[in-house]
């Protein structure tokens, strides 16, 4: 087998495409106004400290900014690129710009080093730099050797430090800095950026493309570029989604999008499904759950803002599903799934069963009635309220029935279901007509008379007058349900327990009175008048008494008085 041999040395993206002026470093407008504004004004200073997320071009901005201090011919992005010490500084020979790694020379005795080479004088340029990378591992010792030096440092030094931790380094230290804040770089530059670099190395990239190396790095430029060259070396000059998807193993935005439809209607099985698939796709369960963390982000941020593409970096067409996608979710589920999964993210790496994990999560966010959090709580009345205004699934039937029966004005989903209860012709001898309710006499009886012949004492057959009930007027029959009958004399009172005191009001009504009358009269022939109540405990006190002379009067009725002796209890 033979090897052929490079004719040119491979270069990693992220080396070939460091930025070489100050035009060059994207998302840092703030940070390279500032220090071109002090090269121009001649306003250099002493120490300089760089800090910020990692790859968001902290020590790029470091060799530029040394370049242009020292260059013959500066221009305003930064230096010409073809003076000595340009060209010294692209060749690495240039001895005045000295970088060093604090993680790997970080003792007392490296720093004392330091501190004898910063006396000598540069070389080719004004200034001599020293660019102290990762700052915050020096020791103790060595950040108060450096203390010194670098408060009253020789005139011809510069220092840069850079860190991704500045809190780490001693309050002394960064008082003697100008410390310049790096953020993290937008989706949108990112991805301007790097179809910028496809173009100059012939790629092929999709657009969804594109924005999967954005999501996945993080306002990370060197992460981006990355990623960028790892796809490259693994499908050549043509890359996919599809492709970028596969390498960080996760799922497309589309599994995304049918797994957040299922998260917000409480379909479990689709979600328990779902994750099999990852599964069996062999994808990485702690990826896809900030994935689908992240998109959830997008949902609460697109339901809550007016302009929801200041704030989330999508393709445009893909930012309309997602905005419609959030208008169907709410806003407590969003939140509730949100703290779920950032949980979840804490310890799903570390964890020997992250498939169980996930699981449980994504059940707990589609089940609040098996929390009793205040934010469940939330999440429960307003996944009922949705289902009511989506009449997907309505509230307990005699609850929204009640309200019908009650205003007279039902909802036009209500109209219907009164349509769907009411008895078909055949079931009576006659047609009951519209005014049955209000007319006692026309009431539609069942053909069996037998029924009819059952029903005489309304206490004893209460239960045969709610089933009568129920057959022809369900809505009545729901206010009825929990309702407790009295007989005192020619009223049947009923009692309804202490928080149906609408429910009492309902059958109070003019209508729905004269309608449970008529009934009763025709049943047992009996005219009485009916009266509504709310319970309280001297009600059922006295009407214990009521119910035992009820007993004695039944007994004498059916047994005779002679054989009846009522006993006082003891």
């Amino acid at each position: 087998m033979s090897v052929s041999i490079l004719s040119e040395e491979y270069k990693a993206l992220y080396r070939k495409h460091r930025p070489d002026s100050f035009d060059g470093i994207v998302g840092q407008d703030m940070v390279i106004r500032t220090l071109k504004n002090q090269i121009k004004n001649g306003q250099i200073a002493h120490a300089y400290l760089f800090c910020g997320p990692r790859g968001t071009g902290k020590t790029s901005t470091a060799k530029v900014f040394s370049k242009a201090i020292n260059c013959e011919n500066i221009k305003e992005d930064g230096p010409c690129g073809v003076c000595d010490v340009c060209e010294s500084m692209a060749s690495g020979s240039n001895m005045d710009i000295i970088e060093i790694d604090a993680a790997s020379n970080n003792s007392v005795d490296d720093v004392r080093d330091l501190r004898e080479k910063v006396k000598f004088p540069p070389t080719k340029g004004s200034y001599k730099v020293y660019i102290i990378d990762e700052v915050h591992m020096l020791s103790q010792g060595a950040f108060n050797a450096l203390l010194k030096t670098l408060e009253e440092p020789p005139k011809h030094v510069v220092f840069i430090l850079a860190t991704t931790e500045p809190h780490k380094l001693p309050a002394t230290i960064l008082s003697r800095c100008q410390r310049f804040d790096f953020k993290r770089i937008g989706q949108g530059t990112i991805v301007e950026w790097i179809r910028s670099i496809a173009q100059k190395e012939g790629l092929d990239i999709e657009e969804s493309a594109l924005y999967s190396i954005a999501r996945q790095a993080e306002g990370g430029a060197r992460d981006a570029l990355s990623l960028l060259d790892q796809s490259m070396g693994l499908y050549g000059k043509k890359i996919s989604n599809e492709g970028i998807l596969s390498i960080l193993g996760t799922a497309s935005q589309d599994f995304l999008f049918t797994t957040v439809d299922d998260l917000i209607a409480g379909r479990v099985q689709g979600l328990l499904e779902a994750i099999n698939k990852l599964v069996d796709n062999g994808k990485d369960l702690s990826v896809f759950v900030k994935g689908l963390n992240g998109h959830l982000r997008d949902m609460l941020v697109a339901k809550l803002c007016d302009k929801p593409s200041d704030l989330i970096d999508r393709e445009s067409s893909e930012l309309d599903r997602l905005i419609n996608q959030a208008q169907g979710a709410s806003e407590t589920r969003l939140v509730r799934a949100v703290e779920i999964l950032s949980e979840l993210l804490a310890y799903i790496k570390k964890s020997s069963q992250p498939r169980i994990l996930l699981e449980l999560a994504l059940i707990k966010i589609c089940r609040p009635s098996q929390e009793d959090s205040y934010d469940a709580l939330i999440d429960r009345i307003e996944l009922l309220e949705k289902q009511v205004k989506d009449n997907s699934q309505r509230l307990p039937r005699q609850m929204t029935e009640a309200v019908a029966v009650y205003e007279k004005e039902p909802s036009p989903n209500a109209s219907i279901d009164i349509v769907e209860r009411v008895p078909a012709k055949e079931d009576y001898e006659s047609d009951p007509g519209p005014e049955s309710s209000l007319e006692p006499d026309s009431i539609p009886m069942p053909k069996d008379e037998g029924a009819k012949a059952k029903v005489k004492d309304p206490m004893a057959n209460w239960s045969q007058i709610l089933e009568l009930v129920r057959k022809d007027r369900i809505a009545i029959y729901g206010l009825l349900a929990d309702a407790k009958p009295r007989l005192k004399e020619n009223r049947l009172i009923l009692y309804f327990p202490p928080m149906q005191g609408f429910y009492a009001a309902a059958i109070d009504k003019e209508d729905n009175k004269a309608y449970l009358e008529g009934l009763i009269k025709q049943l047992t022939g009996t005219d009485l008048r009916l009266k509504c109540l709310i319970e309280d405990e001297d009600m059922i006190e006295a009407e214990t008494v009521e119910d035992e002379d009820y007993i004695v009067k039944k007994a004498i009725e059916i047994f005779g008085a002679d054989s009846v002796e009522v006993l006082e209890e003891k």
